[in-house]
């Protein structure tokens, strides 16, 4: 396991986020009550809030530590490969995605959530472009996630699919800084004191500190989006 892999085990969530904004999401979903939901992520959080509207909920992750944290917190968890998306009979009616990038491309994956959609709402969240950023923007931060579409190319896509875009939110700078990178520098500094003689510690400190200034330097580039999908023709 990497350094960061490392470190990511002891935080809540393994990329950008807060509960805040997972409560705002959801305000904008309305007044669901899904029979069967499905929440691919990286945080407990989330699938608690869901499974409180929901009459049957199924949380996959790709870290085998958050399908235990799940478990214990009397969710019903499960292993997957990433970017898998799990399927049921007769499809489920609320989706919660929490993807990153798009290694197959942003139509594969609107296209394997209309596949696992009975009907109901799908909540995408994805990395986009918010403007056209610097140069050293995109080939650090590409370097970094892979390819990053611009927001509108995703409304676009899912138009294309006939999905309708209920809403949209824009994951606020402090989901970076207080959700993600202060924690992951407290857990750094924290491994650092228990390892001293660690290799790893030197390059991982530098490479972290080289990723947040980047962010305090560009962050208003990028960001995630969530977006609230329903299907219009099914």
């Amino acid at each position: 396991m990497n350094f960061i892999g490392t470190l990511l085990r002891s935080m809540e969530r393994s990329s950008a986020g807060s509960e805040d904004t997972t409560q705002k999401v959801m305000e904008l979903c309305g007044k669901i009550s899904p029979k069967k939901a499905l929440f691919v992520g990286d945080d407990i959080f989330t699938p608690r809030l869901v499974q409180q509207r929901c009459n049957s909920l199924e949380a996959a992750f790709s870290e085998d530590f958050r399908v235990e944290m799940a478990a214990q917190s009397g969710i019903d968890s499960r292993l997957v490969q990433l970017f898998e998306l799990p399927e049921t009979e007769g499809g489920f009616d609320f989706i919660w995605y929490n993807g990153t990038v798009e290694f197959d491309g942003i139509t594969q994956r609107l296209n394997m959530l209309k596949e696992r959609m009975a009907e109901g709402i799908a909540v995408y969240r994805t990395l986009c472009w918010l403007i056209e950023p610097m140069p050293d923007t995109r080939l650090y931060y590409e370097r970094r996630f892979g390819i990053i579409e611009q927001m509108y190319a995703v409304v676009y896509k899912a138009k294309e699919l006939d999905f309708g875009i209920r809403d949209f939110y824009i994951a606020p700078k402090s989901d970076w800084r207080d959700g993600y990178y202060k924690p992951l520098s407290l857990a750094a500094k924290e491994y650092g004191r228990a390892n001293p003689e660690s290799s790893d510690v030197s390059a991982g400190l530098s490479l972290l500190d080289m990723e947040t200034d980047m962010f305090e330097r560009h962050g208003e580039e990028f960001s995630y989006i969530y977006f609230i999908l329903e299907l219009r023709n099914r």
